[in-house]
């Protein structure tokens, strides 16, 4: 649906009013908005890379000394289709049977933007969070997860997702007391992928450090990416206090638990 708005209002944007149709423009965008179907980082690529092109190629800069403002306002137009792209509903997350009914259907934490959906299971004593997420900068497989995971955790959207985390386990494990407003997550420097059922996915692991004068360390989170085509990416988030006794950094059982159950 994006793509489709996004060609349309290229084409209605270059037409607009004019006799003088900039086909350079129109084929260059055009070949760019497919592009981010199989252009790993998408609009993160291919953006610097549009621009680059046109700097440096002496008929390039000559065609936007001639078509600029319209070039300018197209550019304008098509940004904003992208993030109200954003907006179009995700499917819904679903977990494995074993853990049962989820305790919560939505994350009040969540940002409006891009849209999501997120349910909330605790089981085994670990919180599992299955998020599913619109990725507006790109409608590619390749490159999907890590560049979402890196955007997330620049903008800081990972620590807002994860406070309903913090709550269920200050709820459901009485010896841990934590304010959900007062902890902060630190990267472990762990390796990029791991093979899960003979199958490598991206994986990120943090830390949930206590931020309220004590800076201990309390839970433990690995985030595993199940990529797709078109623009969704789907996060499976595992928080375990570190008072449980189980202690497989990379949560085989519950990542295949869920593997088997959504294929």
């Amino acid at each position: 649906m994006t793509s489709f708005a996004l060609l349309g209002t290229l084409f209605g944007a270059l037409r607009w009013k004019t006799d003088e149709f900039d086909r350079t423009a129109f084929i260059a965008l055009a070949c760019g908005i497919a592009a981010m179907w199989f252009t790993p980082f998408g609009i993160l690529v291919l953006g610097p890379l549009a621009l680059i092109i046109s700097v440096i190629s002496p008929a390039g800069r000559e065609e936007w000394l001639h078509f600029r403002q319209r070039r300018i306002l197209t550019s304008i137009a098509l940004v904003i289709i992208l993030v109200l792209g954003a907006y179009t509903p995700v499917s819904t997350p679903k977990g494995a049977p074993a853990w049962g009914e989820p305790i919560a259907t939505e994350n009040p934490h969540a940002p409006a933007w891009p849209a999501s959906e997120q349910y909330t299971w605790f089981h085994d004593g670990a919180v599992i969070g299955v998020l599913v997420e619109r990725t507006p900068h790109t409608f590619a497989y390749y490159g999907q997860s890590a560049s979402t995971l890196e955007i997330g955790i620049m903008l800081g959207m990972h620590e807002d997702r994860l406070r309903q985390s913090i709550e269920v386990i200050d709820d459901k494990v009485p010896v841990i007391s934590i304010d959900a407003n007062a902890f902060s997550l630190s990267e472990v420097e762990t390796e990029p992928t791991h093979n899960y059922n003979g199958e490598e996915y991206s994986v990120m692991r943090f830390e949930v450090i206590r931020d309220d004068g004590f800076t201990t360390t309390i839970a433990n989170v690995i985030v595993v990416c199940f990529p797709s085509t078109g623009g969704e990416l789907t996060l499976l988030t595992i928080t375990r206090p570190i008072i449980s006794p189980r202690n497989d950094v990379f949560e085989e059982m519950l990542v295949l638990q869920y593997i088997e159950a959504n294929e």
